[in-house]
């Protein structure tokens, strides 16, 4: 591979027969730890690109990613960190159109990219960035008497990337210089952060501990009080005192959770149904949901070029083949997913999608709103609320942080239940009659239904995601039926 493999002809320039322009990401490519990243790529003017030799390559360090030579992958030469973490993604090369998947991403995968297509008279290439991060989990504070006149608090989080900034603040949002500060990579590549603030027993101690991920722009707050109170115990006056954590992300709304004799306020859209509710009251949940069952219907207008709409618009799944389809502000021409017809600005709404025989899917509702072009994050602060399965039975809540979510039996069939008016958006596994998971938020917004059905990843995951019709979802003698 040669060091340096670029053609500079300006995009104004005249082409003559068999040159080409190469067309990558236009901004940076956000990339989330443990997930995919896509990696597209394309010829100027369209032209058959299988004869032709396409590679992706790092320039810092210098490595070749993935190649492919005579059509079929050359691994030989692959740096040795991205060997079986990549896929080549050929079907609509015809048209010189290509892409690179990277799964699962690790911190390292950072950095500045090329993509370089090679004729046998021209060559040229297109370079990129790659910006991989994390946002970790919300920060947890311990505290400890020193002497008899101070406590310290120390606040730790884990699972950032890249690294973090912490900061503490006071009351009124001024900074505070802390005792200590560490930051460590763990064996994962992810940053831990520490810090210890020394305050005075005789203050009212009313501070906040902060951690900011830059690059998403995105913050965790855990808020202290430290309350002292003098109490008799065994005959003796005994000195106590209450640690009051409210743990929020930035202007979300927040709710109370008791812990014990602690009280922990948690951001709503990270918030889920008590356990303790037990399971009939998950089943009496789930009834009072299907009585508002109704007709959801997909939005082919909506729907990514990958993606394969069914002609009664009830299923979707996945394709290898990039449709010719008319481009439109509706339409996601990154995020591979469709939103449903319908569009929710009050009350109460329910449906259920069969999951079976699927390994990655992600379901939920969105702001009608969200941006469809370009990278797109999906997470409750770009307006999604939703639920996932990663390959190897991985559930998750895509809150920020992502919450892992321990399900006793695997859902053929998902319910989601919308109260608009209550700022609930809960999913169920019908399966079992369980409920999964709750977000709480406030909604302003009009909401639409989002299905992605995940890649076909070689014909195991090649079933299609299909909203059930109300009268299967009605249907007597169902034993969840209501």
């Amino acid at each position: 591979m040669p060091v340096t493999v670029s053609v500079m002809t300006p995009l104004f320039s005249k082409l003559l027969p068999g040159q080409f322009h190469v067309t990558g990401p236009r901004a940076p490519v956000i990339a989330l730890v443990g997930e995919e990243a896509v990696l597209s790529c394309q010829l100027s003017p369209s032209m058959d690109a299988q004869n032709m030799e396409v590679r992706w390559y790092r320039n810092d360090p210098f490595g070749l990613v993935h190649r492919y030579s005579t059509s079929q992958n050359d691994m030989e030469e692959q740096r040795p960190e991205y060997q079986g973490r990549t896929e080549f993604l050929k079907e609509n090369i015809t048209r010189g159109h290509v892409a690179l998947r990277i799964h699962p991403i690790q911190p390292s995968d950072g950095g500045e990219y090329a993509c370089f297509f090679e004729s046998s008279t021209y060559y040229n290439e297109a370079t990129f960035q790659v910006l991989v991060t994390g946002s970790g989990m919300a920060p947890h504070v311990h505290i400890e008497h020193g002497n008899r006149q101070e406590i310290k608090l120390t606040c730790t989080s884990t699972r950032w990337y890249p690294e973090p900034e912490l900061r503490w603040r006071d009351h009124q949002g001024l900074h505070l210089m802390p005792a200590s500060e560490t930051k460590t990579i763990e064996e994962n590549g992810l940053f831990r952060v520490e810090s210890s603030l020394t305050v005075d027993k005789s203050s009212t101690a009313n501070v906040s501990c902060v951690v900011r991920n830059l690059i998403l722009n995105v913050e965790k707050e855990v808020h202290v009080s430290v309350a002292g109170s003098v109490k008799k115990k065994h005959g003796k006056l005994h000195e106590e005192y209450e640690l009051l954590m409210t743990a929020k992300e930035t202007i979300e709304k927040e709710n109370v959770l008791e812990t014990g004799k602690s009280k922990v306020k948690a951001p709503a859209d990270l918030v889920s149904e008590s356990p303790h509710h037990g399971k009939l009251h998950e089943e009496l949940g789930l009834k009072l949901a299907r009585r508002y069952a109704e007709n959801v219907i997909l939005d082919p207008e909506t729907a990514h070029p990958y993606l394969q709409v069914a002609e009664d618009n009830k299923s979707v799944k996945g394709g290898d083949t990039l449709q010719e389809l008319p481009k439109s502000r509706q339409r996601f021409d990154n995020l591979v997913c469709v939103l449903g017809q319908q569009i929710f600005s009050k009350g109460r709404h329910y449906w259920e999608v069969s999951v079976k025989n699927k390994i990655k899917w992600t379901l939920g509702i969105c702001k009608d709103s969200v941006c469809r072009q370009g990278e797109i994050i999906v997470s409750p602060e770009a307006g999604f609320w939703t639920l996932c399965l990663n390959r190897s039975n991985d559930y998750q809540a895509l809150a920020n942080p992502r919450i892992t979510l321990h399900l006793e039996e695997p859902p053929e069939i998902i319910g989601i239940f919308l109260d608009y008016k209550d700022g609930r958006v809960s999913f169920y596994n019908v399966t079992n009659l369980s409920h999964i998971y709750t977000y709480r938020k406030c909604f302003t917004e009009a909401l639409r239904p989002y299905f992605y059905p995940g890649p076909p990843y070689n014909g195991q995951n090649e079933h299609p995601l299909t909203i059930l019709s109300l009268r299967h979802i009605n249907k007597p003698g169902r034993r969840y039926s209501v």
